[in-house]
């Protein structure tokens, strides 16, 4: 492994995580005023910058640990937070894609609709 690019990569994590944090603090904080629901956003991404946070102190103890049983136990917690950093981003854009498509089919629709209603 090499440990200079895990070392720059567990301080981006660590940079990105705590933006993470405060950003979707901000956005609960902000969503709470337009509904509860609002919030639910910024609660991702709080979890998100937790998870982020929880992979750097794994890479930062793989970075202090000789091979042997201790270092297989936190490279599995490491790639596991990654994991699930990924799992939720991934399930995120899908969404995002999807809502996307529909507010552009909708879009269409109405335009058309529109159309057909004032041409007559």
């Amino acid at each position: 492994m090499d440990r200079v690019k895990l070392q720059q990569l567990s301080a981006w994590m660590g940079f990105v995580g705590i933006i993470t944090i405060i950003g979707g603090a901000l956005s609960a904080l902000a969503g709470v005023f337009a509904f509860v629901i609002g919030a639910i956003p910024g609660v991702i991404a709080i979890v998100l910058g937790i998870k982020l946070r929880g992979a750097k102190q794994y890479a930062d103890a793989l970075l202090m640990e000789q091979a042997g049983e201790g270092y297989s136990v936190n490279f599995n917690m490491f790639v596991d937070n990654l994991n699930t950093y990924f799992k939720i981003q991934g399930i995120l854009i899908i969404i995002s894609l999807v809502m996307g498509l529909i507010g552009i089919l909708f879009g269409l629709f109405a335009g058309f609709a529109f159309y057909s209603y004032s041409a007559f």
